[in-house]
Formats: structure tokens, C-alpha cells, sequence
């Protein structure tokens, strides 16, 4: 219905983008700076935002632009669970034959993460969705599992994405040893001018196939302020105050059409 009364060829605003039509924002770039950076030199990475902020965007385009002939990735997330099923999780990412207790799991994941560097040339990638919801036992075992040799290697990528909270979680004296390995942090915090706003929802828009105006910029300023910057958020009040604008036969949003989608949202 929205796309033949606006004429677009697909759905705006959709999560199903390829990599590349992503738009590179300012937290976008910046993210994606300091996983570069990991990519070369190793580590932890900590990557935090509100929902929609687009963290999982991010960690997309990065693994899509990894070379498999010298990055493995394993990605999960699930990192809610306890101990014993994280290594589970690890090891069935890692293609890695079974195992019941625990000592054994961790000796089989640390024994083919280093040989995965060491012997085949490629570095393992863990990525770890969620992590504001791992308990303190957990988030502690990470410290175990990332120690190699002493630690005096580092033959893995670890990249913790989670809300704000884990920041905060970060910060506590039971989690100083882990907060010090991590090398990189990064917090999205959205959208955060009119223009950046502008620019996201005239590239969706044209990515849907429509390039004539839309939104008026009143529109836009008010799409920004009750997303609270937000991507996603964005996107979704943009559908709902289309919705409307269709309902009421109009052609052009306003700032008014926004701020009534905004109360059924």
C-alpha cells in the first residue's frame, strides 16, 4: 500500500539491507574505525548503544568485509547463558567435537583458537551479542579464556556488543581485570544533528526509489527528537507517520503527521 501510493519500488526503511547500502554516519565510521584497528593490532573490543543504534549494522559490514582465508568468525546472540553453555556455544562455533565437562571444553577452545593463528594463518573473530545480560561468572570466565601463554599472546578478535548497561557493568571492582583487556570501546550514541538525520532518511527513501522530498524538514527535526537520534526508532516512526499520510490522502509529511504517528507508536 505505502510503496504504490508514494511510488517506491521496495519497502523504506528496511533491515534487509545489503552491506553496502548502509549508510556510513558518523557513529557508523567511527565504529567501524576501531574494529579496523582491533583487525590489525588484536584484542577486546566493547561496543555499547540503545537499541537501534545500529551495533549490529556495524559488526555486519565487518564481517562481511573479512577475508575467510585469514579471519574465522563466530558469532552468537545468545550470551545470556551461564558458564558451562557459553563454552558449548564457543566450541560448537569453532566446528569442534563435543564434550561434557567444562575443563574439557575450555582446554579444546583455547588449544584451536591458537592453532587457528598459529598453524593455519587465520584469526578467529568472537563476537558475543547481548553481553549486558551475561552474569558476573561469565563475564569473569572471558578472562580465562582470552589468556594465552601467560598471557603474552593474543591470537583472537573478541568483540562484546551490549546496551549501556554494560558499561556501567564494566566499571565495577569484581570487573577490573576484564575491563583492562579491553584495547578499543566504542558507545553509539545515534543521530545526533538534524542533518545526519536528514541524510539517513533521504537515503532510505532513495534506496526505496523515491528521490522527490518526502519530509519536510520540520518533519525531520521532529523524526530526530522523538527517536532520540535512533535509527531504527527513526525508521519506524517515518512507516508510521507514512502510514498516516497515506490514511489522510496527503503527499507531503509534516512536523503535525509526525508527532500524531509518534502517539500510536
Amino acid at each position: 500500500m505505502i510503496q504504490a501510493y508514494f511510488g517506491f519500488k521496495r519497502t523504506p526503511f528496511t533491515k534487509e539491507l545489503s552491506t553496502s547500502q548502509m549508510l556510513d554516519s558518523f557513529d557508523f565510521k567511527e565504529a567501524s574505525a576501531r574494529l579496523q584497528v582491533l583487525k590489525a593490532t588484536r584484542g577486546i573490543f566493547c561496543l555499547t548503544g540503545e537499541p537501534g543504534a545500529g551495533k549490529t549494522s556495524v559488526l555486519r559490514r565487518f564481517v562481511n568485509d573479512l577475508n575467510p582465508q585469514t579471519h574465522a568468525h563466530c558469532y552468537t546472540p545468545h550470551a545470556t547463558v551461564n558458564r558451562s553453555d557459553l563454552y558449548r556455544q564457543l566450541n560448537h562455533l569453532l566446528k569442534l567435537p563435543a564434550r561434557v565437562r567444562k575443563s574439557d571444553l575450555f582446554e579444546q577452545i583455547q588449544r584451536a583458537i591458537f592453532e587457528l593463528h598459529s598453524s593455519q594463518g587465520k584469526t578467529p573473530v568472537i563476537i558475543l551479542d547481548e553481553a549486558h545480560l551475561m552474569d558476573h561468572d561469565t563475564l569473569q570466565e572471558l578472562i580465562l579464556i582470552t589468556n594465552f601463554q601467560m598471557d603474552s599472546k593474543v591470537p583472537f578478535l573478541l568483540v562484546l556488543i551490549g546496551q549501556p548497561d554494560l558499561r556501567e557493568t564494566l566499571k565495577r571492582r569484581i570487573h577490573e581485570p576484564l575491563n583492562q583487556r579491553i584495547t578499543l570501546r566504542y558507545h553509539m550514541a545515534g543521530l545526533q544533528t538534524d542533518d545526519e538525520a536528514s541524510d539517513y532518511v533521504r537515503h532510505h527513501l532513495k534506496i526505496a526509489g523515491r528521490t522527490e522530498p518526502l519530509f519536510e524538514e520540520p518533519a525531520v527535526k521532529i523524526l530526530r527528537q522523538l527517536s532520540q537520534g535512533l535509527p531504527r526508532k527513526i525508521g519506524n516512526l517515518a512507516h508510521a507517520a507514512m502510514t498516516l499520510a497515506m490514511v489522510d490522502r496527503v503527499q507531503t509529511i509534516n512536523a503535525d503527521l509526525v508527532v500524531r504517528a509518534s502517539q500510536g507508536i
